[in-house]
């Protein structure tokens, strides 16, 4: 009875071993670099077609800019020629106001002219008036004579006066025409100008958008050349693992790791928490699952690898502490966890029943034991299927 609950208190001691990630070398290193090499050859890919795009909506963007600079071009020179048109007329118009105002004048002094002849015509020296001075006449032909030079006197001023108001009312409509053709002419200035700024405002834009199109370039150029440059580093990976897996002369059989001990946890289900969640094709309530089996032995025993492989180091003092994990062929990995220090390093090539480390308590671990596990393809099998328990 005293050892039996020796054996559960122990069991229950190493069970509250909180367990970490398992390294990606469990999952098959090699398929996961070849998975990463594919994914980098789809990033190349859809990064060259990206460029390709922009490229492509560069050349339309710079054509876009060609043709806007052309118009712009085009517009300022129509600009010109119409302010130049804009110009004449209102130089038309201040000709006009001149001419105008000359004429008005003209006017006042041809009307004051006619008025004065008006006034003459009753009144002549002191208070004698041209009428006196018409009929005071010796004779009926010398009043004929002066009559007829008064009647034509003031008839040509008042032709001359007819014609200065024509030219006057001839001027005052040329200045409404001149106003009207000002009107209509600034407003087609006004038109062009609107037009070459919305031009210029499209160039603007077009011009920032291939900014930053340009921008996004560059930074598509750099990620295109950072994944070539992990693309060759993840083929020289899987050139070496490949090297390693030719290298792993593993006999399919697995032997005991070396420490002699009991078994104070095994594989599966467990109530303990901070066990991962089960792995795919398990069910547990609570949902628990260790993967591998304790071996509780003797502090600094030596652990053998189960079976010939390459073998790699992981150094830790949190999860399986410094541990070591083996690659054998036909998808085989196997874990050695809680190890008070190495007897091999990483990258070497061991052989079944050769020291790896030697037996600890590193990591979250409460006492000395080894935490053996078998993979198979990525998953955790049961090591009890393939070695003596």
């Amino acid at each position: 009875m005293r050892a039996r609950l020796g054996t559960t208190l122990l069991v229950m001691v190493l069970g509250l071993v909180a367990i970490t990630p398992i390294p990606s070398v469990l999952g098959d290193a090699l398929s996961d670099a070849q998975n990463k090499r594919d994914a980098l050859n789809s990033q190349i890919s859809q990064t060259q077609n990206l460029l390709s795009q922009g490229q492509l909506q560069q050349a339309q963007i710079q054509a876009a800019l060609d043709s806007l600079n052309v118009q712009i071009q085009a517009s300022e020179a129509t600009l010109g020629a119409e302010n130049s048109r804009l110009d004449a007329i209102l130089g038309e118009i201040d000709q006009n106001q001149r001419d105008l105002d000359a004429t008005k004048a003209r006017l006042s002094r041809r009307q004051e002219i006619l008025n004065q002849r008006t006034r003459m015509l009753y009144k002549q020296g002191g208070d004698t008036t041209y009428m006196d001075s018409l009929f005071s006449s010796n004779t009926f032909g010398e009043l004929m004579d002066r009559f007829i030079l008064m009647r034509d006197i003031t008839h040509s001023d008042q032709i001359l006066v007819d014609q200065i108001k024509s030219d006057k009312a001839s001027l005052e409509d040329l200045s409404a025409q001149l106003t009207r053709k000002k009107d209509d002419q600034a407003a087609v200035v006004k038109r062009i100008r609107d037009e070459s700024n919305s031009l210029r405002n499209a160039y603007v834009q077009q011009n920032a958008l291939y900014g930053r199109l340009t921008v996004q370039q560059a930074s598509l150029s750099q990620q295109l050349a950072d994944a070539k440059k992990s693309a060759v580093e993840v083929s020289s990976e899987i050139a070496n693992l490949q090297a390693s897996h030719n290298r792993a002369h593993s006999s399919g059989i697995f032997a005991w790791p070396g420490v002699q001990g009991p078994i104070s946890q095994g594989f599966g289900c467990t109530n303990l928490a901070g066990e991962p969640p089960p792995p795919p094709g398990y069910h547990c309530n609570p949902p628990y699952f260790h993967m591998g089996i304790d071996i509780a032995g003797p502090y600094g025993a030596a652990i053998t690898a189960t079976d010939g492989g390459i073998a790699y180091v992981y150094p830790g003092s949190s999860g399986y502490g410094n541990h070591v994990v083996v690659i054998h062929a036909n998808g085989f990995t196997s874990l050695y966890g809680h190890m008070s220090g190495f007897a091999v390093s990483s990258g070497t090539s061991v052989s079944k029943g050769q020291t790896i480390g030697y037996e600890g308590s590193t990591g979250f671990s409460t006492g000395p034991h080894l935490h053996f596990g078998i993979w198979l393809n990525g998953n955790p099998v049961n090591p009890c299927q393939y070695v003596a328990c």
